[in-house]
């Protein structure tokens, strides 16, 4: 229920919405809310044999689970100043040279001097500066 709420949230703010998609939307509410599913499904007149109850689970692809970038919170002596977007295989020298980059962190590690670079795999990076 969450995650159809989520797509919900994320759809109301598309300028248009693919007929196909809500079909798709409507087959994975069917099994919670089956008469607004049904009632829906038949305006859209989408339903290929009369019911969503016989249509065939929707299909997924593992191509699409896998995140090709993920948002790094950048901190500042422990706490939160930025955040920078990187590869998950991006190497550590780099994500210590990004965070120092980040223009949000900058104002913070302006005239100070860096002590130590904490880099967390894939959580975050703490910058301590003196």
């Amino acid at each position: 229920i969450s995650a159809l709420m989520v797509f919900v949230n994320e759809a109301s703010k598309w300028d248009s919405r693919p007929r196909a998609v809500l079909a798709e939307f409507l087959n994975l509410l069917n099994p919670f809310a089956p008469h607004l599913a049904e009632d829906l499904a038949a305006r859209l007149g989408e339903v290929n044999g009369g019911t969503l109850a016989y249509q065939p689970w929707p299909e997924h692809d593992e191509a699409l689970l896998v995140e090709d970038t993920i948002e790094f919170p950048v901190q500042v002596n422990g706490k939160l100043r930025g955040h920078i977007i990187i590869s998950p295989d991006t190497p550590r020298e780099e994500i210590e040279k990004l965070a120092l980059a980040c223009e949000k962190a900058q104002q913070f590690l302006a005239e100070k001097e860096v002590k130590k670079i904490i880099v967390v795999p894939n959580k975050l990076v703490n910058i301590a500066v003196k």
